[in-house]
């Protein structure tokens, strides 16, 4: 019967589900399809309003435009014929077009100059086109007809208006000036007023740039007023994609209605048009028509599920009558057994066997005596001979053993009976597992309140009944001094009001609150402590105590400090770190866009921060960043302004430096040179004094169309790399054009690693001629053929190519082809005295196998080693010397030639310079020109030669220019020349027609 109850309640769910599916089913497949024909037909229609819309302007626009030409034709014809216009003609002329247009626009003619000479009502004195767009575009371009400029503001009446313009020419066909008609915006919008849009609809006139020129209807805040920019993301898209027309659904409205929109983009005159209806209204029946369909179901619903169950009712009523009696024995809590006077079990209830383990009924033990089960039996016996003599109602507690060995706790209570004559004991038995554990957890509970938390407890009034001593430790007060008082004198006074009324109104309302709290010890210190208030309430519902646990958390808290120190602040000199500068960047950045103020960003790099590390030690230099870090604390006006990026570079943040950009910008400068004035100054450190020096970069950051905080840290690290270029002890606000150099830096040093492996870099050759104007030899010279930029010189990708690493494969290059051309001039008898200079840089001599790849190469190349000669500058010399002179000497060996190239601009030591195998000094180019101006310049050059010759080594001037140059080198000895006068770098084959002409 059981199942037969089941099988029928599932058929009916089933059933009633079936037929409630296919009801949804068919109303959601009706509802979508009037859906999709509705939205169909609003498409074709916001179409169609909008092409509406295009012939309504488009008209106004050829309506001005007739006009216009027929004002340029009588002026170009009375220039023609007469070159002059006469007033009266022209003034009576415009008047009678003015009457046209009169609704539409204003009509004024100007001169070439710009300035307005004809006009319905006379020119106005101060109105001018001068500075107007298209009247540049129109004077520059005699093809261009009819021009149309976006919205602009009149300049006599501040009016926004759509300006449109014709020009017309001189006799001799040079411009004259234009012919303009003002259309004001608020005629485009008397256009679409007249539109049927609905309730909800829409109407708008949009210039190219998104600046609104009329809406209908008006809308009541800044975006719906004329000039103002805007755009859903939507029509933005479908303007970006460039395309004509398209229809959009757009919910980011200015105003917050959805709609279905068409769009128009227009060319004459230049704007974009949307029409668009209102969700609400097109959807108003439909919307209508689902919710009658959501009650019918629902009705369907509710009918076919009242039936089921009255059903299931009548169902369930005839079944339970069968089981009401088994039920009631079947779901007896106890354990129920009846022993006769032996102790041998006669009866028992279900619960008892399955207190045991055994299935209900007891097939599984027919022979069951409870000392099987009793633990121990032996006490059980006594205990039931005593309840048979006294015959008294007993009550105990024992041990049972359950059928898989376990063993749980019991409560028996046993009746003894006497039936037909025969004594019995009745017995009730009861598991009191839960409660046994009930009473262990109580013992827990009071032993766990004398744990390390310190606990309190109150009465519903909140007077203090108990403490433990945790609490007593850690607030100072013993139990007899706050027993009855209020926990109110635990207050340190930190906390107001409020956050007390909220906390017991979470207590009120959750039953418990947790947090952190300030609270005052006895001895009146104040401490942070984390607190946990419960609520104890009756069966009732109703609050009796309030237990409170409370722990001291200041070293945590001291921790937490600690942490965050560590985290948000630079170790070395105590400043803020790059994570919290960016967060403090973050908010100056939004408060200068809310306030409408400026702010600057000053990034502070050291000069030769790397050399003070490498001579002094790290220690100098930590202490130098200490210092720094002090001095510019010191110097600023706000101390957490400045903050510490990392290595030898700092920030400076300056917010709130006024609303005008070129008075924040000197503010800025003014911080920023006093900041290097405060750098500048001597540091003491250790036993020694050091003077530094910083590069400064500036960017600024302030209200309109600025970067964003990420962009601004940016601008500011190019500032201070061109202030670094530039030199040291220097400052340089960003420039926008500084990108655009990185960005060329960057093409450039990618574009090196492809000039490498395509072919593209080349050598060019400079003579070098004796005394007698005679070749013999000359200087390879690196050139970039670039497939696009064409020649690049080598100052431009040179020093990248230093900075990055490229110098070294670079200079393997011009090595290795530098020699495969000394190989073939030496098969030539008329070349074969050639010499050839390579320039060789710092970082090509640095390397361990300098010596070795140069051998190599002029072994592979079979170039004569003593018609190779290396140039070196002194710059390269600087760090060390002894290897690089025991690298000159090992190739000097071979045969190969050193020249000092650029002598006299750096720095040389006399005693390292005796020392180096070279056989040529060259003389500065920057001597050499300045030699006939300036006696230091000839005396410097003089002094070169002088130190030469004591020294047995050739002379070479270069940048010899002209013979009077030639004419002074020769009077003061020099031997060899270099220069424009003697030819430029050419090619190889050029220079081997010069050696034959």
């Amino acid at each position: 019967m059981r199942h037969n109850l089941k099988s029928i309640t599932f058929m009916l769910l089933v059933t009633v589900l079936a037929l409630n599916l296919f009801m949804v089913t068919l109303l959601t497949y009706t509802l979508h399809a009037s859906y999709k024909r509705k939205i169909a037909e609003v498409r074709t229609n916001v179409a169609n309003i909008a092409l509406m819309m295009e012939q309504s302007i488009t008209g106004t626009a050829r309506e001005v435009d007739l006009v216009l030409q027929e004002i340029q034709y009588f002026l170009n014809r009375e220039l023609a014929e007469r070159g002059t216009v006469r007033r009266s003609e022209m003034d009576e002329l415009i008047k009678a077009r003015q009457g046209w247009v009169s609704h539409v626009a204003r009509i004024r003619v100007s001169d070439a100059t710009g300035a307005v000479r004809f006009a319905p009502n006379g020119p106005p004195s101060q109105l001018s086109y001068a500075d107007a767009e298209i009247f540049h575009q129109l004077r520059s371009g005699a093809q261009v007809g009819l021009a149309i400029s976006p919205l602009i503001r009149s300049p006599l009446t501040g009016e926004w208006i759509l300006l449109f313009a014709r020009r017309y020419d001189n006799a001799d066909g040079s411009f004259a000036g234009v012919v303009a008609a003002s259309v004001r915006a608020s005629h485009f919008a008397s256009l679409v007023s007249e539109l049927d849009l609905g309730s909800k609809g829409i109407a708008l006139v949009r210039d190219l740039d998104m600046r609104l020129v009329a809406r209908h209807p008006p809308l009541d805040a800044p975006p719906g007023r004329t000039g103002s920019v805007g755009g859903s993301a939507e029509l933005t898209a479908l303007l970006n994609s460039g395309e004509p027309s398209g229809i959009f659904f757009s919910e980011g409205t200015a105003d917050g209605v959805p709609r279905t929109n068409a769009f128009r983009r227009l060319s004459e005159p230049p704007v974009m048009l949307v029409a668009g209806l209102g969700e609400d209204d097109y959807l108003a029946i439909w919307r209508h028509d689902r919710n009658k369909a959501a009650g019918l179901g629902l009705l369907f619903f509710l009918v076919t599920t009242l039936g089921s169950v009255l059903m299931w009712r009548q169902i369930r009523a005839s079944h339970r009558a069968n089981r009401r009696s088994h039920l009631l024995l079947q779901h007896a809590s106890d354990g129920i057994h009846i022993l006769d006077s032996r102790g041998r079990l006669l009866d028992a209830s279900d619960a008892f066997y399955r207190m045991l383990g055994y299935p209900a009924g007891g097939h599984a033990c027919p022979s069951l005596a409870p000392w099987d089960v009793m633990h121990p039996g032996d006490q059980f016996r006594a205990l039931v001979a005593s309840c048979l003599r006294h015959k008294r109602v007993t009550t105990y507690e024992s041990v049972f053993r359950h059928r898989d060995g376990g063993e749980f706790p019991v409560e028996v209570s046993v009746v003894p009976l006497e039936i037909d004559g025969k004594p019995q004991l009745f017995c009730a038995a009861r598991d009191i597992t839960t409660r046994k554990k009930v009473e262990e957890d109580l013992r827990i509970a009071a032993r766990a309140f004398e744990s390390q938390v310190g606990m309190m407890i109150t009465d519903a009034d909140l007077h203090i009944l108990r403490c433990n001593e945790a609490f007593t430790r850690i607030t100072g007060y013993a139990m007899e001094d706050i027993v009855g008082r209020h926990p109110n004198i635990l207050q340190s006074g930190r906390h107001d009001e409020k956050f007390y009324r909220a906390m017991w109104q979470a207590i009120r309302t959750d039953g418990s609150w947790q947090g952190e709290i300030w609270n005052k010890r006895k001895n009146g210190e104040i401490y942070p402590q984390l607190l946990s208030i419960g609520s104890v309430r009756d069966e009732k519902g109703e609050t009796t105590h309030y237990v409170a646990s409370l722990s001291d958390i200041s070293s945590r808290k001291a921790d937490e400090e600690q942490m965050r120190t560590l985290a948000f602040y630079d170790s070395l000199t105590k400043l803020p770190n790059r994570r919290l500068f960016l967060e403090r960047l973050d908010q100056a950045h939004a408060a200068a866009q809310r306030l409408q103020t400026f702010g600057a960003l000053l990034v502070v790099d050291l000069d030769d921060f790397k050399t003070l590390n490498d001579t002094e030690g790290h220690a100098a230099g930590d202490l130098l960043l200490a210092k720094v870090a002090q001095r510019l604390v010191d110097c600023v006006p706000q101390n957490e302004a400045v903050a510490r990026l990392g290595g030898d570079e700092f920030v400076i943040l300056l917010d709130n430096l006024g609303p005008h950009e070129v008075e924040a910008a000197r503010r800025a400068e003014q911080v920023a040179r006093g900041a290097m004035a405060t750098l500048g100054k001597p540091y003491r450190l250790g036993r020694s004094d050091y003077r530094g020096s910083a590069g400064i970069g500036i960017a600024l950051f302030g209200p309109g169309n600025m970067p964003s905080a990420q962009e601004v840290l940016r601008n500011a690290h190019l500032a201070v790399s061109q202030a670094k270029n530039t030199g040291s002890n220097s400052l340089c606000f960003f420039d926008t054009r500084m990108p655009a150099q990185v960005r060329e830096r960057s093409d450039i040093e990618a574009g090196l690693r492809i000039a490498l492996e395509q072919d593209q870099l080349v050598l060019h050759y400079q003579p070098q001629v004796d005394r007698d104007g005679h070749i013999i030899g000359a200087e390879a010279l690196i050139r970039w053929c670039h497939p696009q930029q064409g020649m690049i010189s080598p100052g431009r990708f040179i020093p990248l190519a230093e900075a990055n690493g490229l110098i070294l494969p670079i200079g393997n290059w011009v090595l290795e082809t530098a020699c495969q051309q000394l190989a073939r001039w030496a098969e030539v008898p008329a070349l074969a005295h050639l010499t050839l200079s390579v320039n060789v840089s710092a970082n090509q001599l640095s390397q361990p196998d300098f010596v070795e790849r140069v051998l190599e190469v002029l072994q592979r190349t079979g170039a004569p080693a003593q018609k190779l000669k290396l140039e070196l500058t002194e710059s390269a010399l600087v760090h060390e010397i002894e290897e690089i002179i025991r690298k000159m000497s090992v190739l000097k060996e071979h045969g190969v030639c050193f020249s000092l190239d650029d002598f006299g601009t750096g720095y040389s030591s006399l005693n390292y310079l005796s020392r180096l195998p070279l056989d040529q000094l060259k003389i500065d180019q920057s001597f050499v020109q300045g030699m006939l101006q300036d006696t230091n310049s000839a005396e410097i050059a003089h002094l070169i030669m002088l130190l030469a010759e004591r020294m047995g080594l050739v002379v070479l001037a270069e940048g010899v220019e002209t013979e009077e140059q030639r004419a002074a080198l020769l009077e003061r000895g020099c031997q060899q020349f270099q220069g424009y006068l003697f030819g430029r770098p050419m090619t190889v084959e050029q220079l081997e027609g010069e050696l034959q002409a």
